[in-house]
């Protein structure tokens, strides 16, 4: 991510997608067996829908912690994950609850006050802890107390089935192998401007685009305007971050976005010289705009 205002723009499109876009996206996982809860003001919110996922960066690696009920969620996120332990909710490490769906104009950020503890933390098993913050909403300075926040999140992979039917409505060739994907977009106004967000699956694999400069038709260039991600499987090594390419937006109506992609990526995790070219990508996929 560019800068931490963009990163916190997306953790909340990230509470938005796996709460809302359940129309086209069939987002079968280990979700039963993963729970997310805490109490915003006294008020009990327990969430329906909970995952964590891990971004090795360089020589330290970057886990966040979502879960959603409806148009709410808390997001949580650890800088340098090193396992079981208390990290304090500062600098990189942010938490975020959000109310609605308008981005930073519904969330409040916990970025100085409270606490992230991990209680066990066991590879492709288990992740569980406790959180408690103070956000802050950064329009209004109105302030909201999380307290007795607790999850437990199953990380077991879960093998999903590749599918090529008429569902697909996004299609790119990934190092010239064909692939298609089903999915949705999503824009957002919010204090840093509109953001578009486009995420699709294929099985294990996701295809996301993203800008948070929208300003409707035109073209975007990675990585100044927009960013493309690749992940070809869901594993801690699996993810592709472009580093050079262009979206351009070819039309728009109330409800239905269409383009095209291209861009070349570099593996996420630094340590890995491996990247990949994503070629002839178009797109006809409905829009919910927020």
């Amino acid at each position: 991510m560019k800068t931490n205002k963009l990163f916190i723009v997306l953790a909340c499109l990230c509470l938005i997608i796996i709460s809302a876009c359940k129309k086209e996206i069939d987002w079968s996982s280990e979700q039963g067996k993963s729970t997310m809860s805490g109490k915003i003001d006294g008020i009990l919110l327990e969430c329906t829908t909970s995952a964590a996922a891990f971004y090795p960066l360089g020589n330290k690696t970057t886990v966040q912690i979502i879960g959603s009920k409806e148009l709410s969620g808390f997001s949580l996120t650890i800088d340098d994950f090193k396992g079981a332990g208390t990290y304090n909710v500062s600098g990189t490490n942010m938490a975020i609850y959000l109310k609605g769906v308008s981005g930073l104009q519904d969330a409040y950020l916990g970025t100085t006050n409270g606490t992230i503890k991990i209680i066990s933390y066991t590879e492709n098993k288990i992740l569980t802890g406790t959180f408690e913050f103070k956000g802050e909403n950064t329009n209004t300075s109105l302030e909201k107390t999380i307290t007795e926040g607790k999850f437990s999140i199953s990380l077991v992979p879960v093998k999903l089935p590749e599918i090529n039917s008429t569902t697909n409505n996004l299609s790119a060739k990934v190092d010239g192998i064909a692939t298609g994907f089903t999915g949705e977009a999503m824009s957002a106004n919010t204090a840093m401007g509109k953001v578009l967000s486009i995420v699709t699956v294929n099985g294990d694999k996701r295809m996301i685009l993203a800008t948070s400069s929208y300003k409707g038709v035109g073209t975007y260039t990675m990585p100044a305007d927009a960013d493309g991600v690749y992940m070809k499987d869901q594993t801690a090594t699996g993810s592709f971050s472009s580093d050079s390419g262009t979206l351009k937006i070819t039309s728009e109506t109330s409800n239905r976005i269409k383009g095209t992609f291209s861009f070349t990526a570099k593996n996420e995790d630094t340590r890995i010289n491996t990247s990949v070219s994503v070629t002839e990508g178009t797109f006809d996929i409905p829009l919910t705009k927020m």
